[in-house]
């Protein structure tokens, strides 16, 4: 089982502050994970808020000023709190202000310190064994001609995976996977994932100096199974091309049966399979490892990264590597993620100084919301507008660094105005301005 997070824990665009009382459900809702402080206080993560209208951090404190090792409201400036208890402790503070964690000067919500702390599931499954090649094919045989396979006899993972081939009538005696239609496709395609495919390129470059001579293949591939780059053995990429192995192959479950890259994106966890668990007879002679790499902004499947060799050349380390690998890009996307939010928050400063009366949203160059002054809850309340005015908030409409035809905004979007932030060419966001709800 893929590990589950909790949603983010946020107010939708109406007017809302944040509470004592507030503070506890979340605590509850990441009750068990790194979303609380007891759950990533040993990695680094200390408890702040973040204030959505400025983009600052406030650590969070006591009423002293002493650094308070959980959410206390009680040490936050001023201006943000909204109310007190009899007793002079704060009970309430301005909407806009997020509870979460700060480690290395950078924001994260709750839900993106549990992803970022989440320990590796330990599943004894996960792990192919080259000894049950034989009897694995003659389970396949069986299972192709009459389907009566025991639920004991295959791994979990392999048994879904067949039920899903059969539901879906792969043909079992495909030999290769198909390609994207031509070159000008595959570049389209590849344009789209500029970012996976920036943060991959230190990690697949390393990769391949690693499998020199090692008869073995490491490959990125999208959320749909296009493969977009390929690293490792020149000896094994001519080889893996006659089953299109290769950048521009599919290899989603429904286009070529049971394989890691497929088999991974579908069960959104890590996947090793040994030759005869694959579905499809052309792909039998290979074994693959692969791991889901996720956004760090919200979690969402990105890709997934893939060890394949020759089944005769198994290397049990295979999925160890393919999840280190993962892991690595993500990290890479986190830092990216984080350099974009304040790129935005440096060139929207002016504009929410200027128009602080309207309602204001900056989004960064992927639609991710940074900022969301004060006046933008009650805009977006009378725009019917349920959003949640969050640091994990994305609206697609907004993304810019996406080719092809942009998505269609959502109804309360498409009548405001819209400007992009920083210098022409070079622009890191977009800035709406909620005037007509206003």
């Amino acid at each position: 089982m893929a590990i589950q997070f909790p949603p983010p824990f946020s107010p939708s665009g109406t007017l809302a502050e944040l509470t004592l009382t507030a503070l506890r459900e979340q605590n509850a809702t990441f009750r068990g994970s790194g979303g609380v402080s007891e759950g990533n206080r040993s990695q680094g993560f200390r408890p702040a808020f973040y204030d959505m209208d400025t983009g600052r951090v406030h650590p969070s404190r006591f009423a002293s000023g002493l650094e308070a090792p959980m959410h206390v409201l009680d040490g936050l400036p001023d201006d943000l709190v909204v109310s007190r208890l009899a007793n002079g402790r704060v009970e309430a503070i301005k909407p806009g202000i997020v509870a979460g964690f700060v480690r290395h000067g950078q924001f994260f919500t709750r839900q993106q310190a549990a992803m970022a702390t989440a320990p590796p599931e330990d599943s004894a499954d996960r792990f192919s064994n080259p000894r049950d090649h034989h009897r694995l094919l003659s389970l396949w045989e069986r299972f192709v001609e009459d389907r009566v396979v025991a639920a004991d006899e295959l791994r979990p993972v392999v048994g879904a995976s067949w039920q899903r081939c059969h539901a879906c009538r792969v043909n079992p005696e495909r030999r290769h996977a198909p390609l994207v239609a031509d070159e000008e496709a595959l570049d389209r395609h590849r344009d789209r994932q500029a970012d996976l495919r920036e943060a991959a390129q230190p990690v697949l470059s390393r990769a391949g100096e690693l499998l020199f001579e090692e008869d073995s293949l490491v490959l990125l591939a999208d959320p749909e199974g296009l493969v977009l780059e390929v690293a490792g053995d020149h000896r094994a990429r001519r080889q893996a091309e006659t089953v299109n192995l290769m950048a521009g192959g599919l290899w989603s479950e429904r286009d070529v049966g049971t394989n890691a890259i497929g088999t991974a994106l579908t069960a959104a966890e890590p996947v090793q399979l040994y030759g005869a668990e694959h579905f499809c007879t052309g792909i039998k002679p290979y074994t693959c490892s692969a791991d889901v790499i996720r956004d760090p902004h919200d979690g969402r499947v990105l890709g997934v990264i893939d060890l394949t060799g020759r089944t005769q050349n198994y290397r049990p380390h295979a999925l160890d590597f393919a999840m280190s690998a993962a892991r690595m890009i993500e990290a890479n996307l986190m830092a990216n993620y984080f350099q974009s939010r304040e790129r935005v928050i440096e060139a929207s400063r002016a504009a929410f100084r200027r128009w602080s009366g309207e309602g204001l949203l900056a989004f960064d160059r992927r639609g991710r919301l940074v900022k969301a002054n004060t006046p933008a809850h009650e805009a977006l309340r009378r725009l019917d507008a349920d959003m949640a005015l969050t640091p994990q908030t994305r609206v697609s409409a907004l993304d810019r660094g996406a080719s092809g035809a942009p998505q269609a905004p959502p109804a309360w979007l498409a009548s405001q105005e819209r400007q992009p932030l920083g210098e022409p060419g070079r622009e890191v966001g977009t800035l709406v301005r909620l005037s007509a709800g206003s």
